[in-house]
C-alpha cells in the first residue's frame, strides 16, 4: 500500500497571511483618516479626508500648517525618511531636500503652494542617513469653511526608477 505523502496548509496559510496584511494595511489607514478627521473638525475644513485617503496611492502622509511648519506625519513618512515624527514636528519640509533637489521643481512646488492649488510634482528628498531617494508628492490645500487655507495635505509615494 503507497503512503500518501503528507500535505501541510501551506496554502490556506499563504491565503490567510494575505488577508491578514490586507486587513493590517486597511487599520493603518482607517486609523489615519481617523487622525486628520479629528484635526477636520478641529479646523473645520471643508474637504473630504476619508475620499482622498481611500482614492489615492501613498505611503507618507505630512500635514503642515499655513506656514509650511510639520504639524502631523505617519509611519509611513518615518519609514520612509527614517526621521521619527518627533524630530519632524515643526520643521519645514525643506529640511529633506539636499544637493540633488531640483530647483525647478521646487520653484513649482512654491509657485503651486502659494496659488493655494492642489498639485503633483515629483522631487528628490534626502533620507536621514543621506541616501536619496526620487518621491512623488501630491499637496492638497485644506481650507476651512470660509476659504481660508489652514494647512496642506501632502502624500507622498516613493518611486524607484
Amino acid at each position: 500500500m503507497k503512503k500518501e505523502p503528507l500535505r501541510a496548509p501551506l496554502k490556506s496559510w499563504d491565503f490567510y497571511a494575505l488577508f491578514l496584511q490586507r486587513q493590517a494595511k486597511e487599520f493603518v489607514k482607517n486609523t489615519e483618516i481617523e487622525i486628520l478627521k479629528e484635526y477636520k473638525e478641529q479646523y473645520n475644513w471643508s474637504f473630504n479626508i476619508e475620499k482622498t485617503l481611500n482614492e489615492t496611492t501613498f505611503e507618507a502622509i505630512v500635514l503642515t500648517n499655513d506656514t509650511q511648519e510639520i504639524q502631523w506625519v505617519n509611519k509611513g513618512f518615518v519609514k520612509m525618511t527614517g526621521y521619527p515624527a518627533k524630530f519632524s514636528k515643526g520643521k519645514s519640509p525643506k529640511f529633506l531636500q539636499g544637493e540633488k533637489s531640483c530647483q525647478a521643481s521646487l520653484k513649482t512646488v512654491r509657485e503651486n503652494i502659494k496659488k493655494e492649488i492642489h498639485f503633483k510634482e515629483r522631487i528628490i528628498n534626502y533620507r536621514k542617513n543621506g541616501e536619496e531617494y526620487i518621491c512623488d508628492i501630491e499637496i492638497f490645500p485644506l481650507k476651512n469653511k470660509e476659504g481660508k487655507l489652514t494647512h496642506l495635505l501632502a502624500l507622498e509615494k516613493e518611486v524607484y526608477i
